[in-house]
């Protein structure tokens, strides 16, 4: 019997990554692109995908995904993110089940979001808190389920590997000392494992950071439940912010360097008042 395997990660946080490394696996089959953008399914499930009323033909959706898995595999793999508010769903037609969850930083998150979505501060970190929400009631709620962080993975993929093993025997042996090649911040690149998240957080500016401190920071309980501390807004970011700029600004003047600095110590005397 064929055991299904759904990575349950927001976007832009590591998903990828995780499935590259769950891949070196000679036990596991994992679709050619995420289940989400497969042709057959593509038009119901992206018609509204982060809409959680919206009732999914799943029997159809998984004989479809069948016929792409290797059935010969014993572990079968998924990843689309917005299976992390459809999980009822996923338990009531895939057994057995097991899930591996994961967050990440919610600014880096945030950043991620701001970047490739083309969103506001405000409106990522809202998106941002409501995963963090998600993800502590499935790590509640789920049977069969490992968690852990984006951080605890890059930082060390050697010990993640190792409890995922123990969580799956079937998988085997996982390559976590390889490269894998994803899409990040730095483009698409191959590499082992690199924690991004300060380079992403450096990428926002000290009003992103604002507003989405003031989104965080109505939901403490949810920031204690996954460890992440609050990252205030100070004269050391502004400055690291100017510094990821400037290669994308240039030529850039001494007096529009000084306009950049200036409106940062302005906006940064606001906030502490």
């Amino acid at each position: 019997m064929n055991t299904y395997i759904f990575i349950l990660c927001p976007p832009y946080s590591g998903s990828t990554l995780l499935l590259r490394l769950v891949s070196t696996s000679n036990a596991v089959s994992s679709l050619p692109w995420e289940g989400q953008f497969l042709p057959e399914v593509k038009k119901v499930m992206r018609q509204d995908p982060w809409n959680s009323d919206l009732k999914l033909p799943w029997q159809n959706i998984k004989e479809i995904w069948d016929r792409y898995w290797d059935q010969d595999k014993p572990l079968l793999v998924e990843k689309s993110p917005p299976h992390i508010i459809r999980t009822n769903e996923i338990v009531e037609h895939f057994n057995p089940v097991y899930f591996l969850l994961m967050v990440r930083n919610p600014y880096a998150h945030c950043e991620g979001l701001i970047r490739r979505n083309n969103w506001s501060a405000k409106e990522a970190a809202e998106f941002t808190l409501r995963c963090l929400k998600q993800q502590a009631e499935n790590a509640e709620k789920l049977k069969n389920t490992l968690c852990f962080t984006y951080e605890e993975l890059v930082e060390n993929p050697e010990l993640i590997s190792e409890k995922i093993q123990s969580f799956l025997p079937q998988i085997g042996f996982l390559k976590y000392d390889q490269s894998f090649k994803v899409h990040s911040i730095d483009g698409a690149l191959e590499r082992g494992f690199v924690n991004l998240n300060q380079k992403k957080i450096d990428n926002l500016s000290i009003n992103d950071l604002i507003l989405i401190n003031k989104v965080l920071k109505k939901n403490p309980d949810v920031m204690n439940y996954w460890g992440y501390q609050y990252y205030e807004p100070s004269l050391n970011h502004a400055l690291a912010f100017f510094k990821t700029k400037r290669s994308s600004l240039l030529p850039m003047t001494l007096s529009k360097g000084k306009q950049v600095i200036t409106k940062a110590i302005k906006t940064l005397k606001r906030y502490s008042n």
